[in-house]
């Protein structure tokens, strides 16, 4: 993925939007299609993302080598 991705979901009746950063510009999508694929891309970044302890004794141990 060349850029990052945002779900916006709104308070009332506003249908959720998709927005994508890429090479080319910006894209806002709209269609349950594509809404449905951003939400899987998230779910699945979230499998792969470490805890937040995690996340912390990584840095820790990255800072100790000058990384």
């Amino acid at each position: 993925m060349a850029g990052g991705f945002a779900y916006l979901s709104f308070e009332r009746d506003e249908p959720p939007l998709g927005y994508i950063e890429t090479l080319a510009g910006e894209l806002f999508l709209e269609s349950s299609r594509d809404l449905a694929r951003l939400s899987a891309a998230y779910d699945y970044l979230k499998t792969l993302a470490m805890s937040p302890a995690e996340s912390i004794t990584f840095i820790k141990e990255l800072s100790k080598h000058g990384t």
